[in-house]
């Protein structure tokens, strides 16, 4: 493991205990998502068709009311999700913020002669906060998409297992597209991130200028 990754990786060390509860909600979440359809499934073609009226009414109310409690587990997940896991890539953002001005009072002066004012407070601002924003999303998004994929591909496959191969024969293809657009979309966003420096820089520029004028 790199030194980078390692310094990258650091910085959940003081927020484990709220990374950890982070997964377990995400991985709760993306489980209840795939209970949905297979409670529907169940009421589609085990009650609606095997029991009469009597039999088939209080079967179908139990299952509401489970569907009902997983609908209320789901939303407190999500509600951790985007309200804790904020928390943290902002407590991490923050510590990436002094750790960068740290290192920034550590440069020499031929160093800022180089550098434009707006182009090191973007590296600090809206670069920092794309990082902070992987490092909140990325390992939940992760899972959830993990979770949901096998889950998915074992439940059809109990169903269906012809359609179900045919569907994901696909997903070759699919993947081959998402990794072209992807290193178009990075080349794109590496340009737009440079470009806002720029125009910070400029900003700064201007701004600073006026006092001289």
């Amino acid at each position: 493991m790199s030194h980078k990754t390692k310094k990258f990786l650091s910085y959940y060390r003081p927020y484990l205990g709220l990374f950890f509860a982070d997964m377990f909600f995400a991985l709760l979440a993306a489980v209840i998502s795939l209970v949905y359809p297979m409670i529907v499934r169940y009421i589609t073609n085990n009650v609606l068709t095997g029991a009469g009226i009597a039999e088939m009414v209080p079967t179908i109310i139990k299952l509401l009311f489970l569907m009902l409690g997983l609908l209320i587990l789901e939303y407190i997940s999500n509600y951790f999700i985007s309200y804790k896991g904020h928390i943290m890539g902002a407590k991490m953002e923050y510590d990436m913020r002094n750790d960068i001005f740290e290192h920034y009072q550590k440069l020499s002066f031929n160093f800022f002669d180089n550098q434009k004012t707006g182009q090191l407070m973007s590296r600090i601002t809206n670069d920092l906060f794309d990082i902070t924003e992987l490092c909140h999303h990325g390992p939940e998004d992760l899972v959830i998409s993990i979770i949901k994929f096998v889950g998915a591909f074992i439940i059809l496959l109990q169903i269906n297992l012809p359609l179900t191969l045919i569907v994901f024969a696909f997903l070759p293809i699919m993947f081959f597209f998402a990794v072209r657009m992807r290193g178009r979309m990075s080349s794109a966003f590496r340009k737009n991130r440079e470009r806002i420096a720029e125009i910070n820089a400029q900003v700064e520029d201007n701004i600073s200028g006026i006092r001289v004028v």
